[in-house]
């Protein structure tokens, strides 16, 4: 157990509860208001990688009114959330319930098994997918070979940390890169910072 974990979240979970602090995102502006533009008017909409839920929140507050999010993220925790991550998950469903438009089914699982978790598949496919989960090569091209069929045509797909990543060895990078963007089911729209956009024939 990581106990360096416990004071950083627990903190900052309390700052949250106060208004101090806001939830946290690794995306950038510019890929938020993209994002928000892809997602506006969506009806079924999936989101791999919800850590604590500000892209959850903006895509609810633009979807189709009636749209459903499924919002998909493993949040492991235990004891109470002294990993971290308990914290993290509880900041998450605050964050999305501030938006009451449509519906958010939440899957705690990994990306590659959600399409199989029967609260899932009454709402496949979806014409919305953002991916921004496990970033490991591995996980990746598990979240795309279980997605990339579950997606209508003419449905957008966003993939974080994809593009420009400044380091080197960024596995969804890699994989965005050398697999995804040679996929001839998809066509390359535009990428803004690390967020590459495709849309589906």
């Amino acid at each position: 157990m990581n106990l360096n974990y416990y004071p950083v979240n627990l903190r900052h979970y309390l700052k949250y509860k106060l208004g101090i602090s806001a939830a946290y995102t690794h995306t950038s502006k510019r890929e938020q208001e993209c994002l928000q533009k892809y997602a506006s008017g969506k009806r079924i909409l999936a989101e791999i990688g919800v850590f604590e839920g500000v892209n959850t929140k903006k895509f609810r507050s633009v979807m189709d009114k009636q749209g459903t999010i499924l919002a998909v993220d493993p949040y492991p925790r235990n004891l109470f959330g002294l990993l971290g991550f308990g914290w993290i998950r509880r900041i998450a469903h605050q964050e999305v319930n501030k938006v009451k438009q449509g519906k958010v089914v939440w899957i705690e699982n990994l990306g590659k098994f959600a399409p199989d978790d029967e609260r899932v598949k009454p709402y496949l496919p979806v014409d919305f997918l953002f991916i921004d989960g496990d970033h490991s090569y591995e996980r990746i091209r598990g979240d795309w070979e279980a997605w990339s069929d579950k997606i209508t045509s003419g449905g957008i797909v966003a993939l974080h940390d994809s593009v420009n990543c400044q380091q080197p060895n960024v596995g969804s990078e890699i994989f965005t890169q050398g697999v995804i963007l040679k996929d001839q089911r998809f066509q390359f729209v535009e990428s803004v910072d690390t967020l590459t956009i495709i849309r589906k024939y």
